[in-house]
């Protein structure tokens, strides 16, 4: 057994026991030590993050409800049709059509590799060899936090499961996947990187789906403005409503406010739910008008040139980099993805056969993207809003209840998103709190602080109100909803997709490695701790010296095949890595540059 540099691990990694699949070579656990292993079984299990990103796409957590391949197929399509979705037009218009749909199918195809890169690290860590390691590392910890001393070496014990597929640890959220990756692979040369990756992915989770709540409260306020403008054009010069009409639109934010606060303050899944429930239906159905009123709409008040309409590619280059936030924004379901897969009864089959449910899923999202993008952007051209719900006509009453369903729709889910958010971000203030209040940070002493105290639930509530307060407040400085989305996508989901991702795949086929965890010469095929050349000083025949001479032939061919798929990987990776800081620090710039010139006037364009 390979010696793995010990870490700081997070409680969302620790072991649920299975004992009988998997024997425990220690002694029979004391009444206390079986406490402390219920409290913390039960925090894993009741991890809010996990619960309520499953709450946010429908995907039951109950392991009496798993879901089947059809059915995360759906959640995955599902997951990806919001702001980022509806923004397709708009991204088109900064690329035009024959670069939009080549980018999308790019981008879709990197997305796809990064995401499944993602299940199978974390799907690979939960089963087989990796099992040993991390079950001897928790013994360890178990045995030393109890005083015990365990006379049996981790190297001695024996296997369990070493070959098997089967999922014996328990579910693991994205930044404790990438943690364990720098952790346990590559021999643990980057084992030291762990803490910090998990507390950086952590960190662009928060920032991005945060941005993703500031873009809620922009299509609302805007679908507002539009809905309130249209009814009070011809009021009354001496009227309250006539004050109304070309109000400016950072007003809105604030008047919305009073709708998002209630429902951002919600806590309780039980009855965010719900409202999950409902704006599913509001976002889907609000979709398909939408797609109505593109192919089918005959709308005289908005017809443009036929030079306007649409371009085959749109110059200069450097507009590409806001189409390539806009895209990885409605692309992107790398939030929800393992969530998705531990609600899964087969989850094996997410990426891998028969079912391949992943792929099929993003093929469905890369033909709905194109497909809205460009019937979007050769409807309404250079015309295109941030929402192409803002591009629908004014006078028809079914484009308005469309607006207000799908407005509705995003309110509705808000709170959900939010708490996302704010469960990360309680996290670490939690655990400061703990500690003001004469606690420590220890996982024992931290359960007998319970989340439920008065003084705990009032620090939660102000937290969760300075947050959503934040968002209003950046809704106000920001309220143009195209250059926000492209921001959030380039920045964060970029980060999150692409370069995590990368450097994650990157440690992982760092070094090619046995089933025992030796780690094989990178070209010869030679084991850097092997025992063949041990068998071979033994035996010494000249049979067997032929035996092992042609297995060292066959090893060496397979591992020169190794090194070379890995090379390719490597310079895959590189080139990824490329288009994510592309996207990244290009779109950023530009992006920001074109928010502070919005923001220079009330205007904006198009006029909504």
């Amino acid at each position: 057994m390979v010696e793995v540099q010990s870490q700081t691990t997070s409680p969302r990694l620790k072991v649920i026991r299975m004992c009988t699949e998997i024997p425990m070579a220690i002694v029979s656990p004391t009444a206390s030590e079986m406490r402390r292993r219920r409290r913390r079984h039960s925090r894993l299990m009741s991890n809010a993050s996990s619960v309520v990103s499953a709450a946010a796409a429908g995907i039951p957590v109950s392991e009496k409800h798993k879901i089947s391949n059809n059915e995360a197929l759906m959640h995955m399509v599902k997951a990806t049709i919001g702001g980022g979705f509806l923004a397709m037009p708009e991204a088109f218009h900064n690329i035009g059509i024959v670069m939009g749909i080549v980018g999308t199918v790019i981008l879709g195809i990197a997305v796809l590799n990064m995401m499944s890169c993602i299940v199978r690290c974390s799907q690979t860590l939960r089963s087989g060899k990796y099992v040993d390691i991390i079950l001897a590392e928790q013994n360890g910890k178990n045995a030393a936090t109890n005083g015990e001393v365990d006379d049996k070496d981790d190297s001695k014990l024996p296997p369990k499961q070493r070959h098997s597929n089967k999922l014996v640890l328990p579910p693991m959220d994205y930044p404790d996947t990438v943690a364990a990756v720098f952790k346990y692979r590559a021999l643990g040369r980057f084992a030291h990187l762990a803490s910090f990756a998990r507390n950086f992915t952590s960190t662009s989770l928060v920032a991005t789906y945060y941005g993703v709540n500031i873009i809620y409260v922009c299509i609302v306020s805007s679908t507002c403005k539009q809905l309130v403008d249209h009814y009070t054009a011809d009021a009354a010069v001496d009227s309250w409503s006539h004050s109304m009409h070309g109000l400016s639109i950072r007003w809105y934010p604030i008047f919305v406010s009073v709708l998002i606060i209630p429902v951002g303050m919600v806590r309780l899944i039980k009855y965010l739910v719900p409202f999950s429930v409902a704006a599913n239906f509001c976002i889907l159905a609000g979709t398909v008008v939408v797609f109505y009123f593109i192919l089918f709409g005959d709308d005289r008040s908005n017809q443009i040139a036929p030079e306007e309409q649409a371009k085959l590619i749109v110059w200069p280059a450097t507009r590409w980099t806001l189409f390539t936030g806009s895209a990885l924004c409605s692309l992107e379901g790398v939030g929800m993805l393992l969530h998705i897969e531990n609600a899964m009864s087969r989850p094996l089959e997410l990426t891998g056969p028969p079912a391949y449910t992943l792929h099929k899923s993003m093929l469905v999202i890369i033909t709905m993207n194109s497909v809205l993008g460009l019937f979007g952007y050769l409807r309404y051209g250079d015309q295109c809003a941030g929402s192409i719900s803002l591009n629908l006509p004014q006078d028809n009453r079914l484009s308005e209840v469309i607006k207000l369903m799908i407005a509705l729709g995003i309110l509705l889910t808000y709170g959900l998103q939010l708490t996302v958010t704010a469960d990360l971000a309680w996290q670490g203030l939690r655990s400061k709190l703990v500690k003001s209040m004469g606690g420590s940070t220890d996982s024992d002493d931290e359960a007998k602080v319970d989340d439920s105290s008065p003084k705990l639930t009032t620090y939660y509530y102000i937290m969760r109100f300075i947050l959503i307060f934040g968002t209003i407040l950046v809704a106000v400085a920001i309220p143009d909803i195209g250059p926000l989305v492209s921001l959030v996508g380039s920045v964060g989901f970029s980060m999150l997709g692409l370069i995590v991702p990368v450097f994650m795949e990157t440690v992982w086929y760092w070094s090619d490695e046995n089933d025992d965890g030796q780690e094989q010469d990178f070209c010869d095929g030679t084991t850097v701790t092997g025992e063949s050349g041990t068998t071979a000083a033994v035996d010494g025949g000249p049979a067997t010296t032929a035996v092992v001479s042609a297995g060292g032939a066959e090893r060496r061919a397979l591992s020169r095949g190794n090194c070379c798929h890995r090379f390719i990987r490597h310079v895959k990776n590189l080139i990824l890595f490329l288009l994510g800081l592309l996207a990244l620090v290009g779109g950023a710039f530009y992006n920001v540059r074109d928010i502070i010139a919005r923001a220079s006037g009330d205007s904006l364009s198009p006029n909504i």
